[in-house]
């Protein structure tokens, strides 16, 4: 794989990233939009419960008030009354600031969903058509991953198993054109052909059935956490 393209972006006009609209990040709209609705689902129902509490005992403090003044200025009713009314203004103003706090809170939530749910699924979506790919033959695909995608160590993983998957594909044909140049001699080794030939069926086969060959299996699975938490230390 390239190195140009480990990014995984295109640049737009002028060598600018280009900009990105919000459909742009719903990739998989069901699944992004049911967890999503999961996170805000849950954000809701917390909020309305200490939204409503929070006005109740805004409301029963402002209650003890209105009583407490009721008794200290009932020999004035215009100032209680004004006193009153500034007391239900300061009620209605903290409803609506707790109101609409809970409200861009929510929304937040389901944007902030939305966005990280996009790095789980972009990079899905991008390994699911490398796949297709590496399923229609070829063993040379292009496209790396955004920095900041999730599934970076899976996607490590398949760049592994392409890279393995070309050696053994190189190792084979090796063995082909030592057939062919056994044939090819003058006079022709037909036993050293068919040996290399039974060689690489052999090879084949056991990879078919599940079982490596030796010169495979002896080649250890990189440590790609490991490896991560090394260079990043």
């Amino acid at each position: 794989m390239s190195s140009d393209g480990r990014s995984g972006t295109h640049q737009g006009p002028g060598g600018a990233p280009p900009k990105r609209k919000l459909r742009n990040f719903l990739l998989d709209t069901r699944f992004q939009l049911k967890y999503t609705g999961y996170v805000v689902g849950v954000a809701l129902v917390i909020s309305v419960v200490l939204g409503y509490f929070a006005i109740d005992f805004s409301r029963e403090a402002s209650a003890t008030i209105d009583a407490c003044n009721a008794q200290t200025y009932g020999d004035r009713p215009d100032l209680l009354r004004f006193i009153q009314e500034e007391s239900r203004q300061f009620d209605m103003k903290v409803t609506y600031a707790i109101v609409g706090g809970l409200t861009a809170l929510i929304v937040v939530l389901a944007l902030t969903g939305i966005v990280v749910t996009h790095k789980v699924v972009g990079p899905a979506y991008k390994l699911r058509r490398l796949l297709r790919e590496v399923g229609d033959g070829s063993l040379r695909v292009e496209g790396r991953l955004r920095k900041g995608d999730e599934l970076q160590t899976v996607f490590d993983g398949f760049d592994y198993m392409l890279r393995r998957q070309r050696e053994i594909r190189t190792e084979e044909v090796k063995l082909l054109e030592q057939a062919l140049s056994a044939l090819a001699a003058d006079p022709p080794d037909r036993d050293a052909a068919r040996r290399t030939i039974h060689e690489l069926r052999d090879r084949i086969q056991s990879s078919i059935e599940g079982h490596p060959s030796e010169s495979s299996a002896s080649r250890p699975v990189p440590a790609i956490a490991d490896k991560k938490a090394t260079s990043s230390s």
